[in-house]
């Protein structure tokens, strides 16, 4: 089977809806002892996926089933949240921000953040450049009898967040306004969407065990309740997550209710002009809980149930009869069991998924756009230097643009598309390379120019055989009715290490000076699916450590050796690609 990894992709800058890269950066933690607990921070600067870490003691600051956060417009982290706490872009906590689970946790309420998944959300102000809404949910449990029958959500709110404050660390203005107050919803799973005007959001929240729902309209003036709801069929309330597809027509919930009740998944068409809900399809599985996430292109639902994954099909005439699998948990522990629970799409087109334990494993869904187990599912894919426990960030669409020619669109908001690509460099063959488009804003055409005098190509995903080894412009422009964008990048193919900048930046070692272990990042594949490896040699030159590497955060245990001053290389196929020197302490 061919295999392809991701190399880079280039995110565009500036259109008249901006590149609003808002999901850019992505916080996950799992407090505790020792050097595996802390903070993994995931980047998609330049496309490429980046996994650092930071040194900070985080025994009160872990993310179990809520997360949120975001970026500003160039993509640099300005806050998150898990739930009880918003921590500012230096993790510390933001101004008037510590405490929030006083106001979710109250009366028979427990504890906010473990037992509500996705609970939380941020996004834009609409029309309003210097504030940030936070949207949030509680924990209700319901009591039968001196005994808990159900736990839900009873209430929805809103923080409002000052950008500029305090020299751009942020200050919670507005710390609780009532959107949805003493109810019984389901619990967490809150999924926002762009309103069909290309500036506003919707936000939907069913009630308990109910074919009602809230549709709440955010604008300019603030939060609208617009009433009650009905869909055909009770939406049931459980463990579970809620998401809108990339381009707002759809609107999916799946919730685990019980062992013996089994679980729910519900696809509804949405009218983004209205916040309605419509045609919905129900699928009753006696599978446990677990996370969905929408295709780029919309056309494929994931579905993570414990130990399979599935893909529906959209646009199949039956969507139930379409259901595939994808993946089976094929036993990996860490040292517990990876078996799969949240996902998220990520800025790179692929989407990523969490375990139902603390582990440092990532999985990935490489090309979430292709039909069946082509979407190369790959489990524990990416390893993380921190554990993660159970969570993603939950980001809805922020690039999501008017839905042109509906009633809605009576802002003059215009798709202006926004160029952006990967490449991906084939394993056996570095000179042979798969293009993939992650443009947006509706474009309509595409032309590549591969750099190397070949003939444009129109191909939205085209695979190009290079002749020789070099350095390549390759620039993507994309177009529509309102205009068009081109991006460029630099492809280093088949070229020395030491002639491709793009491959430095993307080895990282850290921490400097270190005690008894220390990371090696590897963010693309090393020369087109070269062996990478480590070397490591005392202040003598004596080699003593080497250990290979793999893509991902790689950990090198070193507890054996002595302190002192230490010289590392890192090669690929046999060839020096970095080199750096670094202490270890007692």
């Amino acid at each position: 089977m061919r295999l392809t990894f991701l190399l880079c992709s280039i995110l565009a800058l500036c259109a008249s809806l901006g590149a609003q890269r808002h999901d850019n950066t992505w916080v996950l933690g799992y407090s505790g002892f020792g050097v595996e607990y802390g903070h993994s921070i995931l980047t998609f600067d330049n496309g490429s996926l980046i996994i650092d870490t930071i040194p900070t003691n985080m025994w009160d600051y872990e993310f179990p089933h809520n997360n949120s956060a975001y970026s500003n417009f160039e993509g640099s982290l300005f806050a998150f949240f898990n739930g009880i706490q918003v921590q500012n872009s230096l993790f510390k906590a933001m101004e008037n921000g510590e405490n929030l689970n006083e106001e979710i946790v109250k009366y028979n309420y427990y504890m906010s953040d473990p037992f509500i998944p996705k609970g939380s959300t941020l996004i834009p102000y609409p029309d309003k450049p210097d504030s940030l809404i936070l949207l949030y949910t509680s924990l209700l449990y319901l009591i039968n009898n001196g005994l808990v029958e159900d736990a839900c959500s009873g209430d929805i709110s809103g923080a409002v967040i000052s950008i500029s404050a305090n020299n751009g660390l942020g200050r919670m203005l507005e710390r609780q306004q009532r959107i949805i107050e003493n109810d019984t919803l389901i619990r967490g799973e809150l999924a926002v969407c762009k309103h069909a005007n290309g500036r506003d959001w919707w936000l939907l929240a069913f009630k308990r065990n109910s074919n009602k729902y809230h549709r709440v309209l955010i604008d300019p003036k603030g939060f609208h309740n617009l009433g009650i709801s009905e869909v055909e069929l009770p939406v049931w309330n459980g463990a579970g997550t809620a998401c809108f597809s990339p381009d707002g027509s759809r609107f999916s919930v799946f919730n685990s209710i019980s062992q013996t009740s089994g679980s729910y998944l519900d696809v509804f068409h949405f009218d983004r002009c209205s916040g309605m809900l419509s045609d919905q399809i129900q699928i009753h599985d006696v599978r446990g809980y677990g996370g969905l996430a929408f295709s780029p292109n919309s056309r494929y639902l994931y579905h993570n149930k414990h130990t399979v994954a599935h893909q529906y099909d959209l646009w199949a005439a039956n969507i139930p009869a379409s259901r595939q699998v994808v993946a089976v948990y094929d036993g990996f522990k860490d040292p517990f069991s990876t078996t799969f629970y949240m996902l998220q799409l990520a800025p790179d087109g692929k989407i990523y998924g969490s375990a139902t334990n603390g582990t440092q494993y990532l999985h990935v869904i490489h090309n979430p756009d292709v039909a069946g187990t082509d979407c190369q599912y790959q489990q524990h894919g990416i390893r993380l230097l921190k554990y993660n426990d159970f969570s993603l960030p939950n980001f809805p669409n922020y690039r999501l643009g008017p839905l042109d020619g509906s009633p809605c669109d009576t802002l003059g908001i215009d798709n202006e598309p926004q160029a952006w690509y990967r490449y991906e460099q084939d394993t056996l063959d570095a000179l042979d390379v798969e293009f993939r488009d992650l443009s947006y804003y509706e474009p309509a055409t595409w032309a590549w120019d591969f750099g190397d005098g070949s003939p444009m190509n129109s191909t939205r995903h085209p695979q190009h055989q290079y002749a020789q080894p070099g350095a390549y412009q390759a620039c993507l422009t994309v177009s529509n009715q309102y205009g068009s964008d081109t991006h460029c990048k630099t492809l280093y193919l088949g070229v020395t290490a030491q002639d491709n900048p793009v491959l430095l930046a993307q080895v990282q070692v850290w921490p400097n000076p270190f005690r008894e272990r220390f990371a090696v990042a590897v963010s693309s594949p090393l020369l087109g699916g070269s062996r990478g490896a480590l070397r490591l040699y005392d202040a003598a030159g004596r080699l003593v450590l080497e250990q290979r590497l793999v893509f991902g955060v790689n950990e090198i245990e070193a507890a054996a050796l002595p302190a002192g001053l230490y010289f590392w290389e890192v090669l690929a196929g046999g060839e020096r690609v970095k080199i750096g020197k670094t202490i270890k302490i007692d």
